[in-house]
């Protein structure tokens, strides 16, 4: 039979297939989306992202209900209670025959019923101890520590972040000039080459500028891996999928021209500022008020607490019959516990927990004096990195100078290849050396920043 409706389904069949190419097209370009990100802009993603600062985030949340479930520890406590008991054997209790008109014997008398239950509530309330005063206070020094924790692996990972970040700019800048030296390189090889085959050069020249721009991109090569592995640690850092494609928009002459060298070697140590001395702090603290805690354990415990009971016996089970009697018992009382005496195993406690309170204070005190050395070492490191900064910029300048006036030369034939090759290899070590001390200053910059808090 002829096909009623061949345009209709042909319409549906370019209609399916267009979706799919537009379908594919948009998927594609999903995953070729670059995100783009400043310094700041990667620290404050982050701040959101990374896997570590999220960890400390929830030890924060913990915290708080191990706050909360100390507090409601001192509160009243109500507890029920259901008993039942089926003595199949009832207890037998022996009197004293004198009251069955036969002394100088014993008669054997069960006491009791078979079936017995007991219902009741029973609540408590802490009034005075002398470990939960303590476990209060110890309780928020124990959320000031979490918070401080969260505080330095932020700090942390910002200094990552941000020491990665200055790495990849730096790496993918040497790569840009090493290109621009490999072209420039490429071109005299092939110059030299199409002389040599005329007779004007020596094949020795020719092989020699070969061995170099081997040597050229090979660099290149090791370059272009550690930019990719280089990515892939910053966006871990970040906490975004390896797989994402990113942009860095900051550029290393802004960064440095942004930055006032002259202030930070300038700049005040404020001490108390340092979050490492504030964890510190905090751990001398704890190990204070674990000292508090011992002590208290001299004092006497105080509680209140009261009960109030419903119980029935019976002889057979008949407890929900509600034409029997069930009796009432009801108890408030005040509960005082005092040590006396436990053999001074309280007594070494105390020794014990006064050592490692002296022990905290000695970690602070040399704590103190280790970030103050650390401080002025790491002032006096950017000053020199600074000044090494500068005198290689001004070498790479001068080497790049010398180089182009040699290639110059070298066109003209009044400088010879070897002497063009040293001057080549003079400007690449000139660039090594300047990356170099810049990586170094920014480095010096970022533990300097570290320590002032600076992020």
């Amino acid at each position: 039979m002829k096909n009623k409706y061949p345009h209709t389904f042909k319409v549906i069949y370019m209609g399916l297939m267009l979706s799919c190419f537009l379908l594919s097209q948009m998927m594609f370009a999903q995953e070729n989306i670059k995100f783009e990100f400043s310094l700041d802009s990667a620290i404050d993603y982050a701040m959101e992202n990374n896997y570590d600062v999220l960890n400390t985030r929830l030890s924060i949340d913990a915290a708080n209900e191990q706050i909360k479930e100390i507090i409601t520890s001192g509160f009243p406590q109500i507890s029920g209670s259901v008993e039942y008991n089926n003595f199949f054997e009832i207890p037998t209790m022996l009197l004293p025959g004198e009251f069955f008109d036969k002394p100088g014997t014993y008669i054997p008398v069960k006491f009791g019923v078979r079936h017995n239950a007991t219902a009741g509530v029973t609540v408590t309330q802490l009034i005075f101890s002398g470990s939960y005063i303590v476990g209060l206070q110890a309780s928020n020094v124990f959320l000031d520590l979490t918070e401080q924790n969260n505080k330095r692996s932020e700090m942390d990972v910002a200094q990552a972040v941000t020491q990665t970040y200055y790495l990849v700019l730096l790496v993918e800048e040497n790569q840009k000039i090493l290109e621009r030296s490999f072209e420039n390189l490429m071109k005299i090889h092939y110059e030299v080459n199409e002389s040599y085959k005329e007779g004007f050069v020596e094949e020795t020249e020719v092989k020699q500028l070969q061995i170099s721009v081997t040597q050229l991109e090979n660099s290149l090569i090791t370059l272009s891996q550690q930019i990719d592995v280089s990515y892939k640690l910053l966006k871990l850092q970040m906490g975004i999928d390896i797989d994402k494609n990113i942009v860095l928009t900051e550029k290393l002459e802004d960064i440095l021209q942004n930055v006032s060298i002259s202030s930070l070697i300038k700049s005040e140590f404020d001490l108390k500022k340092n979050v490492e001395f504030q964890l510190i702090q905090s751990q001398e603290r704890l190990s204070e008020l674990s000292l508090k805690n011992e002590w208290s354990k001299f004092f006497p415990t105080i509680a209140a607490f009261g009960t109030y009971q419903y119980n029935a016996q019976r002889d057979r089970f008949n407890f929900f019959n509600q034409n029997k009697d069930w009796f009432n018992t009801g108890i408030i009382g005040l509960r005082i516990d005092v040590p006396i005496f436990n053999s001074g195993s309280k007594f070494f406690k105390v020794q014990q927990s006064q050592i490692e309170f002296k022990q905290a204070q000695n970690n602070l005190r040399k704590a103190t004096q280790g970030l103050l050395l650390q401080f002025s070492k790491t002032q006096s490191e950017l000053k020199s990195a600074y000044l090494n900064y500068q005198n290689n910029k001004n070498n790479m300048e001068l080497a790049k100078e010398i180089f182009d006036i040699t290639l110059e030369k070298y066109k003209e034939g009044l400088s010879s290849n070897l002497e063009l090759i040293q001057i080549h290899n003079q400007y690449l070590t000139a660039q090594s050396d300047y990356f170099n001390s810049m990586s170094d200053l920014l480095n010096s910059k970022n533990s300097l920043d570290r320590l002032l808090n600076n992020y």
